[in-house]
């Protein structure tokens, strides 16, 4: 019976000697609750266009290219039914690989954004005019979530602090 225990307490050790080398011990997990939502209330049926809207705590809004960047201020960045761009990137890494884009120096701008389900905002709102289904469901009422992120002011995330607000919406023809 002790070399069981011998063995799981050397396993164990094993993890998190490959865990701590793995970057973990890097992150900060902390809970970030500065921004709250406003509307629609979570997990709520929605039609389109939608509205979602929050407030914002220990942040100071600022549009791109106004001040000089910090974490302190900038502006916000909602994805819809997708992960949001890393921290420290731009909203470059959502046009990456296409060249239709990567062929105009203002690409991606705000019409090529939304149109790929991305906006960018520095009001506590953001109206979505339509939320594709989600491909292969066959739900007739579908779970979308949409994400916000900070960016600075030069136009890259902030951090790692994410929020997610889930809404149902009704499958196109149903």
């Amino acid at each position: 019976m002790g070399g069981r225990w011998l063995v799981r307490g050397a396993m164990a050790m094993v993890a998190v000697i490959s865990l701590s080398g793995c970057g973990l011990a890097q992150l900060n997990f902390r809970v970030d609750d500065r921004l709250h939502f406003a509307g629609p209330e979570a997990r709520s049926t929605v039609g389109t266009p939608v509205t979602v809207s929050w407030t914002m705590d220990d942040f100071r809004v600022a549009a791109e290219g106004s001040e000089a960047p910090s974490d302190e201020a900038g502006y916000f960045a909602v994805f819809v039914d997708q992960k949001p761009v890393k921290p420290g990137h731009t909203m470059d890494d959502v046009a990456d690989g296409d060249p239709s884009c990567e062929e105009s120096p203002t690409c991606p701008d705000q019409d090529y954004l939304a149109k790929h389900d991305v906006y960018t905002t520095t009001s506590g709102e953001v109206e979505i005019p339509t939320i594709p289904d989600l491909p292969g469901s066959e739900e007739k009422v579908q779970l979308h979530t949409i994400t916000i992120v900070l960016m600075d002011t030069s136009g890259h995330r902030i951090g790692e602090s994410a929020w997610d607000l889930e809404v149902r919406v009704r499958k196109a023809g149903f």
